[in-house]
């Protein structure tokens, strides 16, 4: 099992290690981080926001982080679609049978792009929010010391449980209705007007909605935010219900249209 999954996930790694990737996808997660960072702290610096104040150097990017998650479950889902739909997983399994095993490390290969991707986002949205914080009357005394470390370290965790979370809903999704434009859509749905109307005002939303949920792990510091070990408690249900729905599907449903 375990050698089956780490040849998957070198062959899915050979595909997605291309150039045209790297120069695509991490300069614009560095200008978006940027930006992110440079709006946030401008609008802390206002005045209560429903944003978390600037207190360490990560804390304004991983404050928008919530903006990209449809971005984010969109990236995962799409090529696990197209993948069933173009007959490509069918091929695979002419090499590798075992199913899960053969979607698992695939998934691990495109996490780990997603992991290089947001390292780069921390580092950018850092950068800038030590340059720009002073503007709008942040110290940025003790960011890089011990206890500003720590935080940085907490926060490339939390972002990690947040990729994590988007790629278990969208690859599941993708698994389950197996078709690349419907699965988009119904994300859009979902993460969009569904989450966000029917959640307003009501704590059983703000609890259970996984959207909302996912906010609060990468905000904690913003109004009604859940606590920590709640989100994480919440967060490996999801992440639990993803893997057994996937598995089961994947393992007796027929892999193409």
């Amino acid at each position: 099992m375990f050698t089956a999954l780490t040849r998957s996930a070198h062959s899915e790694w050979i595909l997605l290690d291309r150039p045209r990737l790297w120069y695509s996808v991490l300069p614009l997660a560095a200008v978006l981080a940027v930006g992110a960072t440079w709006l946030v702290t401008a609008a802390a610096g206002d005045g209560p926001r429903g944003i978390a104040a600037v207190d360490g150097a990560t804390s304004a990017v991983m404050s928008a982080t919530g903006f990209v998650a449809l971005l984010v479950a969109a990236a995962f889902a799409a090529p696990a679609g197209n993948q069933i739909d173009r007959g490509l997983t069918r091929a695979a399994l002419t090499r590798q049978p075992r199913r899960i095993a053969l979607e698992t490390g695939k998934l691990t290969s495109r996490l780990g792009v997603a992991a290089i991707t947001a390292v780069t986002a921390l580092v950018a949205g850092a950068v800038t929010a030590r340059v720009v914080a002073p503007h709008y009357g942040y110290s940025t005394a003790g960011w890089f010391g011990a206890d500003g470390l720590g935080d940085i370290a907490s926060d490339a965790a939390r972002l990690g449980l947040f990729i994590l979370m988007y790629a278990a809903i969208g690859t599941t999704l993708a698994v389950i209705i197996r078709s690349t434009p419907i699965t988009l859509a119904v994300l859009l749905l979902w993460f969009g007007p569904i989450e966000n109307v029917l959640g307003e005002g009501h704590d059983w939303a703000q609890r259970w909605f996984p959207g909302l949920v996912m906010r609060s792990l990468v905000n904690p510091g913003a109004p009604d935010s859940l606590a920590t070990h709640t989100v994480l408690w919440t967060s490996a249900i999801y992440l639990a219900v993803c893997a057994v729905v996937a598995g089961v599907v994947l393992a007796r449903r027929d892999v193409t249209n």
